[in-house]
């Protein structure tokens, strides 16, 4: 049987169709692959978005013990150059009086109870 011009020209445009359709699903099912990698993978975008909040928050936390601990620092310099600093942390803390001095502790009234 002899095949028209015609004819193959049909059956080459078939055969291409075909082949572009299966490069068009490949493609696809690789982008798709590539997206759900990039968004949900072990280490997606996700999973970076929840890092970059713990980043934020640790820092945040970071910032607040340096604060404390600039104040810690110059309580501590206030007491080792103020004779009243440590002399009123002394009394507030330790209860400790000078010589001569009295103390009256007042117990809270317990007839006032309702």
């Amino acid at each position: 049987m002899r095949v028209r011009p015609n004819q193959r020209s049909g059956a080459l445009r078939a055969q291409q169709k075909r082949r572009w359709t299966l490069y068009v699903v490949g493609g696809c099912a690789l982008m798709g692959y590539f997206t759900y990698s990039f968004l949900f993978d072990t280490m997606g975008f996700m999973k970076y978005l929840g890092m970059k909040r713990t980043q934020a928050q640790i820092a945040e936390e970071i910032k607040m013990m340096e604060e404390e601990n600039a104040r810690l620092k110059g309580e501590i310099e206030a007491v080792k150059r103020d004779p009243a600093t440590l002399e009123r942390l002394a009394r507030e803390r330790l209860g400790m009086v000078h010589e001569g001095e009295r103390v009256f502790l007042l117990a809270p009234n317990a007839a006032k109870q309702p």
